[in-house]
């Protein structure tokens, strides 16, 4: 559920940042990828198309997404997202271990994870 609900997120924010965030937008300039992230069973699964400067947020999986990271299951998945702040090299942990596993297109992961640093809400200034 966790896992679910952390994908859900995740689109939100990116639809969000693609409509308010000038940095982010230009991050999608060019772009024209879908990227999916799913269990290995397929019981949860999101992918995210990006095109014409825009993020929108899928249910379900995609029959060709040009990136998929696949986990062994949401439990795991959930706990190694989490865990990236503290630990950078966890999903390459995770790739070594076959416990996540990335399907095609291995720069449009790294363009991907360029993109993290946008997505925690900024903190309001007091």
């Amino acid at each position: 559920m966790k896992f679910w609900f952390l994908l859900l997120i995740l689109g939100w924010r990116m639809r969000w940042l693609a409509n308010n965030n000038d940095a982010f937008k230009e991050k999608l300039e060019e772009k024209d990828t879908i990227l999916q992230f799913r269990t290995e069973s397929g019981k949860v699964a999101r992918y995210y198309v990006i095109k014409d400067l825009k993020v929108k947020p899928c249910a379900g999986i995609h029959p060709k997404p040009n990136m998929c990271m696949s986990f062994k299951d949401a439990k795991y998945a959930y706990q190694t997202i989490m865990n990236v702040k503290k630990d950078k090299m966890a999903i390459m942990k995770g790739m070594g271990t076959k416990e996540i596993v990335v399907t095609g297109e291995a720069q449009e992961m790294m363009w991907f994870m360029s993109l993290v640093k946008f997505f925690p809400p900024k903190k309001k200034k007091k």
